[in-house]
C-alpha cells in the first residue's frame, strides 16, 4: 500500500484534482500529517497504527523546501539520499532505496531534471539568505525542511520504506517575511496586523505564485509516481492519498 504524506494541505491540492487520472477503482483516503516535529510525528504514528492490520505500507513524502544551494530555482525537484537533522548528537536517515529508484524513474518518466541534493531537517522557516548560508556551510545539503528527518525516523521506527521528495519554494537569495510563521500557523494577531499593513501583501503573493509552482511540480511527479509504482507492483496494489 502506497501512502502518500505532506505538510500541508496545499502541497497536495493539485494531486488531489489530478488523482482519480490515474487510479480506476481504488479509493482515496486524504489526511493531514501536519508541520513540524511533533505534529507530524504524531499524525504519522497514527496513520501508521490504523493500517497496521492490512497489508504492508510504504511512505512518500511530497512537499515544499527551502533553497540552500543557490543554483536551485523555484519549482526545482529535489531528491535526497540523506535527510540531516539539525540537532546535537544525531546524524543523518537514507531513504529506502527501492522507493529512490522508483522516484528516479518517475521523475523521468515525468520529464524532469532531478537534483540529488541531500535536505536537512530544521526547527522553523529559514527566512533570511544569511541563514541559508550559514547552514550550507555547515552541513552538506542543499535544500531545508521542518519534517524529512522526523517522519523518516517514524517510518524507520515502524519498518516502513519512505522517501520525501521536495519542490524548491524560496530560493537561497531570498528572504522571506518574519511574519510568516504566524500566518502559516492561522494565528489572529499575525492575520489582522497583515492587513492592516497593506506594504506585507506583495511578499506573499511571490509566495503565491511560487507555491503555485513548486505545487505543480510535485503534482506532476506525484502522478508520475503512482504510474511507476503500480506498473512495478501487483496489480492489486492499494494507493491510498494522505494529504498532510
Amino acid at each position: 500500500m502506497l501512502t502518500i504524506i505532506a505538510s500541508m494541505e496545499r502541497e497536495l491540492s493539485g494531486l488531489r484534482r489530478e488523482i482519480s487520472s490515474v487510479k480506476s477503482n481504488r479509493s482515496s483516503d486524504l489526511r493531514v500529517v501536519g508541520v513540524g516535529k511533533s505534529r507530524s510525528r504524531t499524525r504519522l504514528r497514527e496513520i501508521l497504527k490504523a493500517g497496521s492490520g492490512t497489508s504492508p505500507r510504504v511512505l512518500l513524502m511530497l512537499g515544499f523546501a527551502g533553497a540552500v544551494d543557490p543554483e536551485l530555482k523555484t519549482g526545482d525537484l529535489v531528491l535526497s539520499s540523506k535527510y540531516y537533522v539539525e540537532f546535537p548528537g544525531e546524524d543523518y536517515l537514507p531513504p529506502d532505496s527501492e522507493m529512490r529508484q522508483n522516484a528516479i524513474i518517475a521523475a523521468a518518466n515525468a520529464g524532469f531534471p532531478v537534483h540529488h541534493l541531500d535536505s536537512l531537517t530544521v526547527d522553523g522557516i529559514v527566512s533570511t539568505s544569511s541563514v541559508k548560508a550559514a547552514l550550507g556551510e555547515k552541513y552538506p545539503v542543499g535544500i531545508v525542511g521542518m519534517e524529512d528527518y522526523w517522519l523518516a525516523l517514524t517510518a524507520q521506527d515502524s519498518e516502513v520504506p519512505f522517501i520525501s521528495v521536495r519542490a524548491v519554494l524560496d530560493t537561497a537569495h531570498q528572504h522571506l517575511p518574519v511574519y510568516l510563521p504566524g500566518l502559516s500557523q492561522g494565528r489572529s494577531l499575525d492575520v489582522l496586523r497583515m492587513v492592516a499593513m497593506p506594504w506585507r501583501v506583495p511578499p506573499l503573493l511571490k509566495l503565491a505564485y511560487q507555491a503555485r509552482i513548486a505545487q505543480q511540480s510535485l503534482t506532476r511527479f506525484a502522478v508520475s509516481f503512482v504510474r511507476q509504482w503500480e506498473s512495478e507492483g501487483d496489480a492489486s496494489t492499494e494507493t491510498i492519498v494522505a494529504v498532510a
